[in-house]
């Protein structure tokens, strides 16, 4: 019994000097997107990933974040070459395989909505992923590399915007509240529509991809580099970055709902 807890001790330790990049948004975050986006009566169905990852491990963390670069711009060339990973598992001869695949999965995650739609198939589950996905698209640190900087602050700044309420706040009205003041901020930027057209479609999909996903890897490395470094972000620019995965998801869905 000593030793299996001493082991079980030692686990824990190594695994603390690893922790895992999968985290995000906090649930009701998620869940604030999908509603401000239109998409109340299946907004729980966003926290549907993080539950996945419990089960299936890296093989679902890795389509959480894409560690970019310093200096890469993301491309919907990336976007693709990432979309033909998604739910494969990882390739550990590859170096590049473990930055992540968010922004492919985005992608996939749309596709297989559209492909189960077409085929008269219960397709709730997959359009849960997509929700997911393109909510952490707008989240700095699964935009960078996971480096000290990113492993010290990645947790403190996913529940910002939740943690201004009350301590018993109930979720629904904490989802409400959420969903209202990124609302607010959807209202400021230019309307989104993309294609029915499935080609532009996708085309259009992964350009918009790539200017979410640029913008946030931006913040997230001038948060690092400042001096002193920013370890928090604001609360009204988070907002702003929910509000531009918000109206991604919005379009999606127009574009693709049946």
């Amino acid at each position: 019994m000593r030793r299996l807890l001493v082991t079980i001790a030692t686990l824990a330790c190594i695994t603390s000097l690893y922790p895992n990049q999968a985290m995000a948004w906090h649930d009701a975050t998620h869940m604030a997107v999908a509603k401000a986006a239109g998409i109340d009566n299946y907004a729980y169905l966003a926290v549907g990933a993080d539950l996945a990852k419990e089960k299936a491990g890296e093989l679902e963390g890795l389509n959480h974040y894409y560690n970019t670069t310093k200096g890469v711009v993301i491309t919907p060339t990336i976007v693709f070459d990432l979309f033909k990973k998604y739910n494969k598992p990882r390739d550990y001869n590859d170096p590049e395989d473990a930055k992540g695949r968010l922004y492919g999965a985005i992608v996939a995650s749309i596709n297989d909505y559209i492909i189960t739609v077409s085929g008269g198939k219960y397709a709730r589950y997959t359009l849960g992923y997509a929700m997911h996905y393109i909510g952490d698209l707008s989240m700095p640190f699964h935009n960078i590399a996971y480096d000290k900087f990113n492993m010290a602050n990645h947790s403190a700044n996913d529940g910002i915007v939740e943690i201004t309420g009350p301590a018993d706040e109930a979720t629904d009205v904490k989802v409400a509240r959420l969903a209202g003041e990124i609302q607010r901020r959807m209202n400021e930027l230019p309307p989104l529509e993309l294609s029915k057209d499935i080609n532009q479609f996708y085309k259009e999909l992964a350009f918009n991809i790539a200017e979410i996903a640029n913008k946030s890897a931006e913040i997230g490395y001038s948060m690092r580099d400042a001096n002193p470094q920013i370890t928090r972000m604001k609360e009204d620019e988070v907002y702003k970055r929910l509000a531009y995965s918000a109206r991604l998801l919005k379009a999606v869905y127009k574009a693709t709902m049946k």
